[in-house]
């Protein structure tokens, strides 16, 4: 019952918390989302130079010193967005595999140390050890991510009762803190990757001011060429097909459900299962 109660929570409480921008890029597969923006992208600006060269055939003739600034500065805000934002997903990327290896090092930790402790809680917590690890590797999707949550957090409150005996057996005091600190120290990690992983994601205020400053960008200089006469028509794909490869990017790393290009790896916690393999008395 607590195991089916706890993935329904988890499982409510990731859909609740994840219908936006950065869910709705992650979920398409990654050429329709090129696709999807590059057209939107040549769109906006296909409306800009409609605008402007309706103007320009009116007769109607601006300055291009003015129109040449304003466009080079919203341009230039949105690369200074496009920098901001893929440095933020970037750096999510990078500690996830941080925590990956931190994980992998703590279980390292934990399965040694149970030599230290009496025989019969050191049977049952490598069992449980085992265990956790097999779960952390089989984590792949929303499904399993849900009820991998669930488990972990169960076999968490094995494990620390297990630990808990150790006060009543008779043994070194500093080898049952060695253990015992080694317990916390793979929880408080686990914690932490779960944040990472889950909560720690681009928020919908920034896509949503990436996405208005591309769209004024994209705008202003298809404005732009219209009202230059359509002379610089041939250059009007280049910016959409950049935009199109960096906000790809972007969207890749940020995803959490699905698994992209950028992949986690999990060669770390593999190694651990190796080791756990072998016995160690």
């Amino acid at each position: 019952m607590y195991l089916k109660n706890k993935k329904a929570s988890i499982g409510n409480e990731l859909k609740n918390r994840n219908y936006d921008i950065g869910r709705f890029f992650g979920m398409l597969p990654t050429w329709a989302l090129y696709v999807f923006i590059v057209l939107v992208s040549v769109g906006v600006i296909a409306l800009g130079a409609w605008i402007g060269y309706i103007r320009y055939q009116s007769g109607l003739r601006e300055p291009e010193a003015p129109i040449d600034t304003a466009v080079a500065a919203i341009l230039g805000l949105l690369a200074f967005m496009l920098g901001f934002t893929f440095s933020l997903t970037w750096s999510r990327f990078a500690n996830r595999n941080s925590m990956i290896m931190s994980q992998a090092k703590t279980l390292t930790a934990c399965y040694l140390r149970t030599s230290l402790i009496p025989e019969e809680q050191k049977h049952e917590l490598r069992m449980l050890l085992r265990e956790y690890l097999n779960v952390l590797l089989e984590i792949q999707n929303l499904g399993e991510i849900e009820k991998g949550i669930a488990r972990i957090e169960e076999l968490q409150v094995l494990i620390w009762n297990q630990t808990a005996t150790l006060v009543q057996e008779e043994m070194d005091s500093e080898l049952r803190s060695l253990f015992t600190s080694a317990v916390n120290d793979l929880f408080s990690l686990y914690i932490e990757r779960k944040t990472i992983a889950l909560v720690y994601r681009i928020p919908d205020a920034i896509w949503s001011s990436l996405l208005f400053l591309a769209g004024m960008g994209m705008f202003a200089f298809g404005y732009q060429t219209g009202m230059s006469g359509m002379r610089r028509i041939f250059q009007m794909p280049f910016i959409p097909i950049a935009f199109s490869v960096v906000i790809v990017l972007i969207a890749d790393l940020n995803a959490t459900f699905v698994q992209r290009r950028f992949k986690v790896s999990k060669k770390p916690l593999l190694d651990v299962q190796d080791l756990m393999a072998r016995e160690f008395s």
